[in-house]
């Protein structure tokens, strides 16, 4: 090349080079190196922070698990509650039954006692033969036997309708307050 023609240079398509000096060139280097740990660092945090949001996740899942449950023993407890008081109820209620029948067996004896005084009265008053009288007196305890009976199955008919137990509660009150 001659001097003439001037200094080179380099057509459009070709790319410019130049001297880049050494230190340059090793800081360079030492820079992309530590960019290289770098993107590792980042996608090793990465990695943790997608494991942590996945346990995250997953304890939330546990979470709302456990509530249900605690939701579902809480029901079950208060229904617990609610049979002991009913059982407590009934327990009253088969006291009252007990008592009720007690009851009735002293008014039945006092009745057959107070029925005998006064057969005994009339047979005093018309001096009739005690045989016949007695006889007479068991028909008429039989016929009063199975009046009670069918009382008694009327009676038991009608405690177990609806409204009998619905007012069940009702009666309670009533009689704690008596």
């Amino acid at each position: 090349m001659s001097s003439e023609e001037g200094p080179i240079t380099p057509a459009a398509d070709e790319p410019i080079e130049y001297a880049v000096p050494a230190s340059v060139r090793a800081e360079l280097l030492q820079l992309r190196a530590e960019r290289s740990v770098l993107m590792a660092e980042r996608e090793r945090l990465l990695g943790r922070l997608r494991g942590a949001d996945a346990d995250l996740r997953e304890s939330l899942r546990v979470q709302e698990r456990l509530a249900e449950e605690a939701r579902t023993n809480d029901d079950l407890r208060r229904q617990v509650d609610e049979s002991s008081e009913a059982r407590v109820e009934l327990d009253a209620l088969r006291r009252d039954r007990d008592l009720a029948r007690q009851e009735l067996e002293r008014t039945r004896t006092e009745r057959d006692q107070l029925r005998m005084d006064l057969l005994q009265a009339e047979l005093a008053l018309h001096g009739a033969d005690l045989p016949e009288v007695v006889h007479h007196d068991e028909r008429e305890a039989e016929q009063l036997r199975r009046r009670v009976a069918e009382l008694t199955r009327e009676l038991e008919a009608h405690r177990h309708t609806l409204s009998w137990r619905v007012t069940a509660p009702l009666r309670t009150v009533r009689r704690k307050t008596l």
